[in-house]
């Protein structure tokens, strides 16, 4: 059979008059809601991108209504998941699971492709389950796929399609799975630090199973992708089911982070505005006492609006209970905006003591390139001197950086050029990442991970102070914190989130009061002389951090509404230090002597001033103390506010 189809995932909205309501019941302990058409939903037809099939027998038809985990699946290398996806029969005829014309599932793109997920339980490579039993026409039934991660690391994308063994391809039964394969490293708790500095101490990467109390499984939701026009109404559900160990008193939902997929021509990332006058606040989203124990479910309506300006979006949302954020409680959602909003649209407005500013960029010193710097990327870049566009470095090409005697050099195969002025290579999307294949990165407690790549854009500049030329990333600033690694991802995930809002608030403090910009090359360092940032390798990597950094976007810790410097270090030996009491000068009242009673014993490791990671640590995973609660511990009399 060849092959091709609806993209029957996708979903339109458009001016739509009528509402429609959908009934429908939820039974305790069943855990799936057959989403048809939501209030003001529709779905219209999509090209594909493979050759269509020959759908034989059009009293077979059906429709994707939603999959257990969200795309991106987080798989470690090696490992098995199991996914659960829901498709709806639309047709005349009742699937069979078995007879011989079974319903199972096939890869597509192109038919029949040999799987790398392929596990033992595959009926063979390419064929990869039956449907669980049968369905008939106007109900929902479920195919259990479990993908079997490869050894390569990596994003991938596996497609599939529904068929009746000898009788036809299913049309509309298309879904596909947006898999990021990571390392699976365990490595032995220990405490180090990668570089003289100021003494910052980490927390490594541990044997620690994540905490099984708080965690969600999404079950459905209402699109994986939404179009819309600028500022229109869109009206969702998503459905969760608290697959913990503790009962759920009351939940928050709110905005996490959503961004426009910015043209790196522009310096600066655009952060999405989706807020609706239903919101509680530019964050929260809707909060409720409701109590949802565990293999219970939970149904979130809400509203949210396209932004107003035409382009393409990431809305992310976060799901938290009791404090506490769940794992697995992040939505990524796709949102296409077709048009700009009607002239006199304006946004909601929401009063608040902080005006709230653009999220900055920030740009990190990765190395001294004492010697020829090699370049190379899966994206398309573009190439500057100074602030002249010199040309384009397609994806997968190589390219040489070299400096001396005040003259830079840029060698590619189709791009080759002579400058006074320093060169800056820029994505057409901040997200994408570049690799720098000669460059060596290894931290001895991360096993033999190389972080050699990183996000957003490349500059080779000259700096005065080393007398040499740097190699310089500059990228918006929550990038910047999903790649740092001084923490570990398997630790609590309210410690995790402590830890990067205190070291989002060092970056914004130091970006705002060290040395004038013009006046230095970069703002940070890449090492613990700052913070530790490993950049996209580490995200993959930690898969749990980036997942933090999007609950936490634009949260900072303020003293006197300010932002101010957050230090932190490994261990204490039972209570932390002041500012003065270790590096002299005048006191910073937020930073007083506090006690770690979990540190009882042990022998001082680093600085001694902030957060002791190590009790922080045991805070969140033995106490349950959430990331507020962490954070006002360590600092005196401080607030968390969103900044941007």
């Amino acid at each position: 059979m060849s092959l091709q189809f609806p993209m029957s995932n996708q979903i339109q909205i458009s001016n739509i008059k009528s509402q429609v309501v959908v009934a429908y019941t939820i039974k305790r302990y069943c855990f799936f809601i057959s989403f048809l058409f939501l209030m003001f939903f529709c779905a219209p037809v999509f090209a594909a991108d493979f050759t269509p099939p020959p759908f034989k027998d059009k009293n077979y038809a059906g429709k994707y209504v939603s999959q257990s985990i969200p795309d991106p699946i987080t798989i470690k290398a090696g490992e098995t998941k199991e996914i659960v996806v829901r498709i709806k029969n639309t047709g005349k005829t009742t699937w069979s699971a078995t007879g011989k014309n079974f319903v199972s599932v096939y890869t597509v793109a192109p038919n029949y492709r040999e799987s790398v997920f392929a596990g033992k339980n595959w009926m063979n490579k390419s064929q990869a389950v039956k449907i669980s039993s049968s369905i008939s026409p106007g109900k929902i039934g479920e195919v259990r796929i479990k993908l079997s991660a490869p050894q390569k690391t990596g994003d991938y994308l596996e497609r599939f399609y529904l068929a009746a063994e000898n009788k036809t391809w299913i049309q509309g039964t298309y879904f596909y799975f947006k898999i990021k394969v990571v390392k699976n490293n365990v490595v032995a708790a220990s405490i180090d630090t990668e570089e003289n500095g100021r003494g910052d101490g980490e927390i490594k990467d541990e044997a620690v199973e994540i905490n099984k109390e708080y965690k969600s499984d999404m079950l459905a939701f209402s699109a994986r992708k939404i179009f819309a026009s600028g500022g229109e109404k869109i009206n969702f559900i998503v459905q969760y089911r608290n697959s913990g160990t503790k009962k759920w008193n009351n939940y928050l939902w709110q905005e996490a982070g959503s961004r426009a997929e910015e043209d790196g021509t522009n310096s600066t990332a655009i952060k999405a505005n989706l807020s609706d006058e239903s919101w509680v606040s530019q964050v929260k989203i809707k909060t409720e006492n409701k109590i949802t124990a565990p293999t219970e479910s939970l149904r979130v309506e809400f509203v949210f609006r396209a932004p107003a300006k035409k382009g393409n979006y990431v809305a992310r949302f976060q799901l938290t209970a009791d404090g506490h954020t769940l794992d697995g409680g992040i939505l990524e959602l796709p949102v296409i905006v077709t048009a700009d909003a009607p002239s006199g649209y304006t946004e909601p407005v929401f009063t608040s003591a902080r005006t709230l500013v653009s999220e900055p960029n920030v740009r990190i010193g990765l190395f001294k390139a004492e010697k020829p710097v090699k370049f190379k990327s899966s994206f398309d870049y573009q190439v500057w001197s100074g602030g002249i566009l010199k040309g384009f470095l397609s994806a997968g090409i190589s390219a040489t950086l070299n400096y001396g005697d005040g003259i830079y050099n840029f060698t590619s195969e189709a791009l080759s050029f002579n400058s006074r002025d320093f060169v800056r290579l820029t994505p057409y999307n901040l997200n994408d990442y570049f690799t720098l294949p000669d460059y060596e990165r290894h931290i001895s407690w991360k096993g033999s991970v190389n972080f050699n790549a990183y996000r957003g854009i490349f500059e080779y500049i000259y700096s005065p102070k080393s007398d040499a030329p740097f190699v310089v990333n500059e990228l918006p600033m929550d990038l910047y914190i999903a790649g740092i690694g001084e923490t570990s991802g398997g630790a609590a995930m309210e410690y995790i989130k402590a830890m990067l809002v205190a070291a989002r608030s060092y970056a914004y403090y130091h970006l705002n009061n060290g040395v004038p910009a013009d006046k230095r090359t970069f703002d940070l360092y890449a090492t613990t002389a700052d913070q530790l940032y490993l950049g996209y390798n580490s995200e993959t990597m930690m898969p749990r951090v980036a997942q933090a950094e999007q609950a936490t976007f634009g949260e900072m810790v303020t003293y006197g509404s300010n932002v101010v410097v957050t230090p932190y270090f490994g261990h204490s030996d039972g209570h932390t230090r002041s500012w003065a009491e270790v590096w002299g000068g005048t006191e910073k009242p937020w930073i007083k002597s506090v006690e770690c009673f979990y540190d009882t014993g042990e022998k001082m490791l680093g600085h001694g001033v902030g957060i002791s990671m190590q009790d922080a640590a045991s805070r969140a995973d033995k106490d349950g103390w959430t990331y507020d609660q962490i954070l006002e511990y360590y600092y005196t009399g401080v607030e968390i506010e969103k900044i941007y």
